[in-house]
């Protein structure tokens, strides 16, 4: 009788566990820490590390392309402006899901300046008018920091 008593004590304790585990999955899910959740200093550094390989423009005169700004809109969409000491550029990036630090990403828009802000050279621009966090680089700190 008390190894019947015992075997179900472990079933229901492991039932408990499994519903608070399946619970809190649930929980994070829902306030933006799942799978596609970002965190944006990862995100910093994996474009201001790469931004060589993923403009879709060369830099002129041989140069090297350097991250100037990051501005999120939320933890899946981000502006990445960028230059080369001669030309600016920028583009919008809809970060779909991470595996460590890594993250997938689309380009959904690509952008030159004009004086009031960046003009849409391809593809849509589908956070536009949004809230942003802005974050530049502190050369002084030697990190990213919110500008804003």
């Amino acid at each position: 009788m008390s190894r019947v008593r015992s075997t179900h004590s472990v079933l229901i304790f492991s039932l408990v566990m499994f519903m608070v585990f399946v619970g809190y999955l649930i929980f994070k899910q829902a306030e933006g820490g799942g799978v596609s959740s970002l965190v944006k200093d990862d995100v910093i550094k994996f474009f201001a590390e790469r931004i060589n390989e993923i403009s879709p423009e060369k830099p002129v005169l041989g140069g090297k392309w350097f991250v100037t700004r990051f501005r999120f809109v939320d933890n899946n969409n981000v502006y990445v402006e960028y230059e080369d000491g001669h030309i600016s550029k920028a583009f919008l990036l809809n970060l779909t899901k991470t595996a460590g630090s890594v993250p997938d990403y689309k380009i959904v828009g690509y952008f030159e300046p004009e004086p009031m802000g960046f003009k849409l050279l391809s593809g849509e621009d589908t956070e536009k008018g949004k809230e942003q966090e802005i974050y530049e680089y502190n050369q002084t700190a030697k990190k990213w920091v919110k500008v804003n």
